[in-house]
């Protein structure tokens, strides 16, 4: 199992199994090992910042244990509370395999199919995504100042549209966005299943080489990170003119 590289404590989360959905939430960490005892679930192979990390904080009726001299403490207790479970460890992505309904991407889930919705944010980010109209980002760029581009990205999406990255915001009108890792969602929603964002994110993006621009229907499009450019007037100029032809 692995262990802490300065002291070497292993840790142990028990959770009842019939709250063992729950756990989708860490199942992209994949160097953990389950395993079933009765009506438990047992995890281990913790690094250090992942038992730490706030998906483990969130999970809802868990039992944290370390490991010393074959004896399991509760977390933060020098007393012993049991002793190491008898059971048969298994990777975490064996024992709680993802099943996809090919028809429909937006559903996955451990047992059955979830839908995915975007849902009003109860917290506010700092956007730092765009996407206008071409003639509007023209408009602007033939009297903008050079510095005023100098932190944006651009990419075009379609021959009408482009999807600007950086900050501050250029002033110009379009929809904006804020980032959740590699997800790109409209500016005031989020997942209702944040949770599971993590999961739903390796499934549609596994190499992570796309940002996944979400609309408030909970369709996406994949933007391939590889083709954002420098947003300068010369750039727009080459990519517009090419558009003409």
């Amino acid at each position: 199992m692995a262990k802490d590289a300065t002291d070497n404590i292993a840790y142990y989360v028990k959770i009842d199994s019939v709250h063992k959905e729950d756990i989708a939430s860490i199942r992209h960490w994949t160097n953990l090992k389950v395993a079933f005892d009765k009506n438990c679930v047992w995890i281990t192979n913790f690094e250090d910042t992942q038992i730490n990390a706030a998906e483990v904080k969130s999970l809802p009726y868990k039992t944290i244990y370390y490991n010393k001299n074959g004896k399991l403490y509760l977390l933060n207790s020098l007393l012993p509370d049991c002793n190491l479970p008898a059971v048969l460890w298994t990777p975490i992505e064996r024992a709680l395999p993802l099943k996809t309904g090919s028809y429909n991407h937006n559903f996955f889930g451990i047992e059955e199919k979830i839908n995915i919705k975007l849902v009003e944010s109860e917290t506010e980010k700092e956007a730092e995504v765009m996407m206008v109209e071409i003639y509007l980002l023209k408009s602007y760029i033939e009297t903008a100042p050079e510095v005023r581009l100098q932190n944006i990205h651009w990419v075009l999406i379609s021959p009408e549209q482009a999807v600007l990255f950086g900050k501050p915001l250029l002033p110009v009108n379009g929809k904006v966005y804020w980032k959740n890792k590699n997800a790109i969602i409209p500016a005031g929603y989020n997942f209702d299943l944040h949770m599971l964002t993590d999961i739903l994110l390796i499934k549609i993006n596994p190499e992570k080489n796309c940002w996944i621009l979400w609309d408030t229907d909970s369709s996406f499009i994949k933007i391939e990170k590889h083709l954002l450019e420098p947003l300068s007037i010369s750039s727009f100029r080459k990519t517009y003119n090419q558009l003409q032809k």
